[in-house]
């Protein structure tokens, strides 16, 4: 007895092993140390041996058993999400039912034995096990590729590819089920284990195929995603350049009304309101120099569109930025991030006097962080409240509509592992933000240590 429980603990490698050459091509984005792979191998496939030892070759409860044990491993070993393997582990385990089911066929069509005896140790079991690891890795290695965007799987689908699994599990158990209980052999069954064999196996290949189909499905929506995404920057860089050539029209026209305003003085030789008036522009200015000195045309178009729009509206801006390397975010996410909280920033200044409207604008990064500071004046009659304010923050009467803003700034910047916190004083409003440049930064805490420093 010793002997059959070490060749079973030697299929039960091999089993497991194959298992997770297949989910390691489409789950293993994280990696694992060879010694993290043999761990987790040994671990199972002593949990199988022992499984089978005590419910049997071909038990159903022994199976549920097996594949809970294979989730919860590779989970714990492997660092695997606990679902997404899962759904891979199921996927793997019916193409081994293939294999198994071909095996037993092929076996008891040529060498005219019961399936019986593949169920009970002896050295038929151990051949027709090793034959079946063989179909089924050949199986696995010709679709280690059709499965990869299984991760990406969403929770419609999972409950598709779960109930179609699931039907297949039942019906390839049916078949072992009836190979156990065949103990006489005769040419009639022999025929009908074939037939039912190979219906089996149709059977088992239509649901790979369906599931193939839904992981290329993925895959296109994927595509699209990308896509979709890349239209909306082109679309928001459209808008800019629009945006921009009416603030240039704009300029022209002060830019002319200004020259106006020098010759006049000049003409009437009023030097000293002459020189006043022009450091008067040169102050205005300087919030325009700074912008064309920056190196990310992402930000300087923003900060030229919207700066134009608060100087119309009479806010008055402070601008400091200094930002000494490469800004590596996603344009769009940035134009998203940026453009939103300037918006946010004018509206609430217009609705106070023009003679209490700031904006103070400041960028800077720091430790591998872009950091950025809105703070603008505010309705000081208006009531803040002091929980929640990202989700419920806002200061129109339609809060459904407009409490969504900061709420979905927030949202981004959290996807880019950065940090957002809201201040608010009786006369201010400061946003800040980090956003980590490097993929190396992702601890929270610290970007709240950028901001508070």
């Amino acid at each position: 007895m010793p002997i059959w429980k070490v060749s079973e603990f030697i299929i039960n490698i091999v089993d497991v092993s194959i298992l997770l050459y297949f989910s390691y091509n489409i789950l293993g984005q994280k990696k694992a140390s060879h010694k993290q792979i043999i761990l987790a191998v040994i671990l199972q496939s002593a949990i199988n041996t022992i499984i089978n030892l005590y419910y049997g070759i071909g038990s159903f409860i022994g199976f549920l058993l097996m594949y809970l044990s294979t989730g919860i491993v590779y989970h714990i070993v492997l660092g695997w999400n606990l679902i997404k393997t899962y759904i891979v582990a199921i996927v793997g385990l019916l193409m081994i039912f293939i294999g198994e089911i071909a095996a037993m066929a092929l076996l008891v069509l040529f060498n005219k034995t019961s399936p019986y005896i593949y169920f009970h140790y002896s050295t038929v079991r151990i051949i027709a096990a090793l034959f079946a690891k063989v179909l089924s890795y050949a199986l696995f290695y010709a679709n280690k590729n059709r499965f990869k965007f299984l991760d990406r799987i969403s929770e419609t689908q999972l409950y598709q590819i779960g109930f179609i699994i699931g039907f297949n599990v039942l019906v390839s158990f049916t078949a072992f089920w009836f190979y156990k209980n065949v103990s006489i052999i005769s040419h009639h069954k022999i025929y009908y284990i074939s037939l039912f064999s190979i219906a089996s196996i149709i059977f088992s290949i239509s649901v790979v195929e369906i599931i193939n189909r839904i992981s290329i499905q993925i895959e296109k929506e994927a595509q699209w995603k990308v896509r979709e995404k890349e239209f909306l920057a082109q679309k928001f860089y459209i808008s800019g350049i629009e945006d921009m050539i009416k603030q240039l029209r704009a300029q022209r026209h002060d830019f002319n009304h200004y020259i106006g305003c020098i010759y006049g003085l000049l003409c009437m030789e009023k030097i000293d309101e002459a020189k006043t008036y022009i450091n008067k522009l040169a102050g205005e200015l300087s919030n325009f120099n700074s912008i064309i000195n920056i190196d990310n045309a992402i930000i300087s178009s923003i900060l030229n569109v919207k700066l134009g729009k608060a100087h119309n509206e009479g806010i008055k801006t402070s601008l400091n930025i200094s930002l000494q390397r490469k800004i590596s975010c996603d344009p769009l996410d940035l134009s998203i991030i940026l453009g939103n909280l300037l918006d946010n920033a004018i509206e609430a200044c217009c609705r106070i006097p023009k003679e209490e409207r700031k904006l103070s604008i400041e960028m800077f990064t720091k430790q591998g962080n872009l950091i950025m500071k809105i703070i603008n004046s505010r309705d000081k009659t208006q009531n803040t409240p002091k929980t929640n304010m990202i989700e419920n923050y806002t200061s129109k009467e339609d809060k459904i509509n407009h409490g969504l803003g900061l709420h979905n700034i927030k949202k981004i910047v959290e996807k880019l592992n950065g940090f957002m916190k809201i201040q608010v004083t009786h006369s201010a409003f400061e946003v800040d933000v980090a956003i980590p440049l490097d993929d190396s930064m992702s601890a929270p805490m610290l970007y709240k240590n950028f901001i508070e420093g």
